[in-house]
């Protein structure tokens, strides 16, 4: 950390131009109220854009002078090369912009977040100390490779264990941590969970630079296809087996793991109960959405990952290739044409012929042939009315269950409010459905409606019971639903 590399930093770091900006304890606070304060990994246009103006009308009464411009100005000023503060995307299935902070935007929320906890609150000098021992204890046994010095270590845990279970089974008291060692793990833990979400943003943007200079490459025709393809597959086996890939996929398989899912979920549910953990609601808050966003943030990171591939993919099209690399050479041949006119330009009127022979369709217009819509003539001149099969077919609608939607909401805020999160496997557990399919249905339904976690690429089997044979029951196949306790909207109220 020598003077010159400080000076480069400070320069070109957008962390320190946001920490130096004017407005900068503004932009701050809206940013963490919206991001980190609510738990979201990503927010859409037509909600950050008046969540912004809505700001901006607060602050007027304190602060008159406070971000004055538009809130759109604002918005595509963070999202600029020159700020780099959030960064705008096209997410699928949405048609409209996007927003996430960048992990610079993240260093700076947790270096304040640091400093303002070492002002206001206490440092846990005590249980940093007794994990940074244990960790350099475990480091020294675990990377040595004689059995002699594991098994002396297994022999030690043992001792202390049986030692322990001898003091209880004699009737000594439980030596319990003190109300002040509780809050310093606790903290502690808190800490280490922000940190852990804000490394995501760096494998993310890893992967977002090697698809970048994939794409940069293939336009620019700076390399033939295949040393494009070995650049990027050599740099995204660097990122797999560097300690930061290897790290971040060996987290991925920890916390897909369900037994894993189901021990933190216990762990998250002894905690609420803890009296001297009430207090620490923002802690306890962090905690409890701990699951949800982890399991985001990993999805984030391999979606990332997957338009990488996306990317590759293209890339091996020898067809679309072909074509590029075409009007690539044309547009340098026009570039050497006009640079070579430069000094000389032509002193005459400069004309355009167009051959009108040409006739020029866009591609998209082009319609894929459907067979027409054959309809079936039913002849109804001699229909006849059925008044037994009316009256059955009424009885079969009487019998029909009626979803109780109201009801449902209830149990998933119940249910998530005590636990953090429930998943639909555990709701259904808990609570058999009463009309079979259709309730899972209306839970699916609540889901996507209320803005819960679906995850369509990890398949989850329920066993129900049958709502027309009661002896029976049926295995469906459902996208995996994470239910996380979430304030209810006036839409939602609504419905309940």
């Amino acid at each position: 950390m020598d003077a010159s590399t400080l000076l480069l930093h400070f320069d070109s770091s957008p962390a320190i131009r946001l920490l130096r900006a004017t407005n900068a304890p503004y932009v701050i606070a809206f940013l963490h109220s919206q991001f980190k304060q609510s738990g979201t990994i990503t927010v859409p246009h037509s909600e950050l854009l008046p969540a912004l103006g809505s700001f901006q009308e607060d602050l007027q009464q304190d602060f008159p002078d406070a971000l004055r411009d538009k809130p759109e100005t604002y918005l595509a000023d963070w999202c600029s090369r020159d700020k780099l503060w959030l960064h705008r995307f096209l997410e699928a299935g949405r048609d409209e912009p996007t927003y996430q902070l960048t992990s610079h935007s993240e260093d700076v929320i947790e270096f304040l977040d640091q400093s303002l906890r070492r002002e206001i609150g206490f440092v846990g000098t005590e249980s940093r100390l007794r994990l940074v021992l244990k960790t350099l204890e475990q480091l020294v046994v675990s990377a040595s490779h004689d059995p002699t010095v594991h098994l002396e270590e297994l022999h030690r845990q043992k001792s202390v264990i049986e030692e322990k279970i001898a003091k209880i089974e004699s009737g000594e008291e439980v030596a319990a941590f003190s109300p002040t060692r509780i809050r310093e793990e606790f903290n502690l833990a808190v800490t280490m969970l922000k940190e852990l979400q804000r490394d995501f943003r760096a494998v993310e943007d890893r992967f977002k630079e090697i698809t970048q200079d994939v794409q940069q490459k293939q336009l620019q025709g700076m390399d033939t296809r295949g040393g494009i393809l070995s650049d990027a597959m050599d740099a995204e086996d660097a990122l797999r087996e560097d300690d930061q890939g290897v790290s971040f996929y060996e987290f991925f398989k920890l916390i897909q793991s369900t037994d894993q899912q189901r021990q933190l979920r216990a762990v998250i549910q002894q905690l609420n109960e803890m009296q001297e953990l009430a207090e620490q609601k923002e802690g306890l808050q962090a905690i409890r959405r701990m699951m949800p966003q982890l399991l985001s943030e990993a999805a984030k990171v391999t979606q990332t990952e997957r338009r990488l591939s996306s990317t590759l993919q293209r890339l091996l099209d020898a067809q679309a290739h072909h074509e590029r690399q075409r009007v690539a050479e044309l547009l340098r041949e026009i570039r050497g044409l006009a640079a070579a006119m430069s000094s000389d330009p032509p002193k005459d009127e400069v004309a355009v012929e167009i051959d009108e022979c040409i006739q020029l369709h866009s591609p998209v217009s082009r319609q894929f042939w459907t067979e027409p819509t054959e309809f079936e003539t039913i002849d109804l001149t001699e229909h006849v009315d059925d008044a037994d099969r009316r009256d059955d077919m009424f009885r079969e609608f009487a019998q029909l269950h009626c979803i109780d939607f109201r009801g449902m909401r209830s149990l998933i805020q119940e249910s998530a409010l005590r636990r953090g999160s429930v998943t639909l496997g555990e709701l259904l557990e808990a609570s058999p459905p009463q009309s079979g399919v259709m309730d899972v249905l209306g839970y699916l339904q609540i889901a996507s409606e209320d803005g819960h976690i679906i995850d369509r690429d990890l398949p989850e089997e329920l066993v129900i019971p049958c709502a027309m044979q009661e002896h029976r029951t049926l295995v469906v196949t459902v996208p995996r639903v994470t239910f996380v306790a979430q304030t209810p909207s006036k839409s939602q109220i609504s419905n309940l």
